[in-house]
């Protein structure tokens, strides 16, 4: 017999399926996921856009899609959709400045409804 088999029984089955939910349901109700292991104590980005848009597929893709192109890396992201679903302002955090030539890129995208541009930190 070995230890592992101690995980196997339907005890230990019913409290991961309990930790499960537990973790879940924090999920839902904070947004944070519990005993994540290996995140940052503090993000690297520099800077961080936040792009107001009409909540409609495709938009955050071609907002992504220039940031890429520009060879800016995301470091973290977050979008905030308002009551009635019709409008949202996503957070992005950069790794670097962005130019003022990416955010006209991204200002000109449809469905955009404006870019702020902050420095963190």
């Amino acid at each position: 017999m070995t230890h592992h088999i101690g995980a196997s029984t339907e005890q230990a089955q019913n409290a991961v399926a309990e930790e499960v939910v537990r973790i879940v349901r924090a999920f839902q109700e904070t947004g944070q996921v519990l005993n994540c292991v290996n995140l940052c104590a503090r993000s690297p980005a520099t800077h961080q856009l936040a792009v107001r848009h009409e909540d409609r597929v495709g938009v955050l893709a071609s907002v992504l899609g220039e940031i890429s192109r520009q060879g800016v890396n995301v470091e973290e992201m977050e979008n905030v959709i308002f009551d009635g679903a019709k409008a949202a302002c996503c957070f992005i955090r950069l790794a670097a400045e962005p130019s003022a030539a990416l955010v006209r890129a991204i200002e000109a995208q449809a469905h955009v409804l404006g870019v702020g541009v902050q420095r963190l930190g």
